[in-house]
């Protein structure tokens, strides 16, 4: 609708058709399903958006960034990957609990990082204390 000035009006939910209705519940279930989803820092960037597709795109510009940023990341986790070590008061746990994070990032950045990777690292990256199990384990399994 335009109103007196000819500026654009939405137009009245009365006037709404059948389909113009069902979009709207569509939308509002949508911005109910994004809303629910984040934190109070991701909600801020958000609040604003009245559409959908619009709270969507900009969540995703916020969290993947440029292809030049994503390029930059995957060169900071691969670097971190590389002179990353087991710490001698480090269980295996917290250790692969470290390893799993920097892998999980790269599968969010789309360029996944292989188990035969991350078996590998894990078998390079261990302290002395571990030489005999591994040993043990290059010559009993195929570790690829």
């Amino acid at each position: 609708m335009i109103d007196q000035d000819g500026d654009s009006m939405p137009k009245p939910k009365t006037d709404w058709t059948a389909e113009e209705m069902q979009n709207s519940n569509y939308n509002s279930k949508a911005l109910n399903a994004i809303f629910t989803s984040f934190d109070m820092n991701m909600f801020g960037l958000i609040t604003n958006c009245t559409l959908a597709k619009n709270e969507w795109d900009t969540l995703q510009r916020h969290c993947k960034g440029s292809e030049s940023v994503r390029r930059t990341r995957l060169r900071m986790l691969t670097s971190k990957l590389e002179m990353m070590r087991m710490e001698e008061s480090e269980n295996i746990l917290e250790y692969d609990r470290r390893l799993r994070e920097i892998a999980n990032e790269a599968f969010s950045l789309k360029d996944p990082i292989s188990n035969e990777q991350l078996v590998s690292k894990v078998l390079r990256s261990f302290p002395e204390r571990f030489n005999v199990k591994i040993c043990a384990i290059d010559e009993a399994e195929d570790t690829s």
